[in-house]
């Protein structure tokens, strides 16, 4: 089952430019990245190359000869032959950029020679940046992708256009709701507060109509942020980015919104913990 996104009309609006840059998708693990764009590419390409860096670490010798476009179409055939580049027909993506980000020096490449589409799609890139050589500032297109917010929740849910724009209408012009409406609106959005905007979440409430496994999933993909904290963060950081990630829903619970380093753990001073939140921004998290 998928999930109708909003970037699906950006990305029909990217192909529809007459000069693409190559595209990086940014976002959070586990936002829909990879489903959203494999969905775009079956439909618009005759072939697509993709390629993950995590799965197949081998493509990391694909810039052995440099950067330019037919030294990494050629080392791309080399190990894998069966690989088709159409010229103006093929999308080359680059899934998990953040295993090698060096890839994205070679966007601008891309771009000049213009034969071939690229998005490339990863997590953690705000932390992940530093390690390339040139990002191809100019020659290339960002789109940050997040969980679904409430408009995709309800497209989810299998409501209209025109229904979503009531809503919205009666929410800018202040006008009150009818009882039924209250009491609709009001069960959909405690139903996506609940549930969060995970799409594995939100997919798994649609296809059984219940809550039966949410509770689950959600504590796996919290377990899987924390394991993303201890791979990617350096040094001993990891134990104080994983407090600073743990303490951020009880505090958000409290009237005093403010985040209090204090109340991270006992004897907790701010100096000790200075660039931890910053760290989970960069990280998307």
């Amino acid at each position: 089952m998928y999930l109708k996104r909003k970037i699906d009309t950006f990305l029909e609006e990217w192909k529809q430019k007459s000069e693409r840059n190559p595209l990086i998708v940014k976002g959070p693990r586990q936002v829909g990245k990879t489903e959203s764009i494999r969905k775009f590419a079956e439909k618009h390409y005759e072939s697509v190359i993709e390629i993950n860096f995590v799965e197949e670490p081998k493509y990391k010798m694909i810039i052995a000869d440099g950067y330019k476009t037919q030294d990494i179409i050629k080392n791309i055939s080399l190990i894998e032959p069966l690989h088709r580049f159409v010229e103006g027909k093929t999308l080359i993506f680059f899934d998990e950029l953040q295993e090698f980000p060096e890839i994205a020096t070679a966007l601008k490449f891309f771009c000049i020679d213009g034969r071939f589409d690229v998005i490339c799609s990863g997590s953690m890139l705000g932390i992940h940046y530093k390690r390339i050589e040139s990002n191809s500032v100019g020659y290339k297109t960002d789109f940050d992708m997040y969980s679904l917010d409430f408009e995709e929740f309800l497209w989810a849910k299998g409501y209209e256009k025109s229904f979503i724009d009531d809503l919205l209408e009666h929410m800018v012009s202040v006008t009150p709701f009818s009882e039924l409406q209250l009491s609709v609106y009001e069960k959909l959005f405690f139903d996506y507060c609940l549930l969060g905007g995970m799409p594995a979440v939100v997919r798994e409430y649609i296809l059984k109509g219940t809550f039966e496994g949410s509770l689950e999933t959600q504590r796996q993909l919290l377990a899987d942020y924390k394991e993303d904290i201890r791979k990617y963060a350096d040094g001993m950081d990891q134990a104080r980015i994983i407090n600073v990630f743990n303490q951020i829903p009880i505090q958000l619970a409290k009237d005093n919104k403010k985040f209090q380093v204090s109340k991270v753990a006992q004897g907790a001073r701010f100096r000790d913990y200075r660039g931890c939140v910053e760290w989970l921004e960069d990280a998307g998290m």
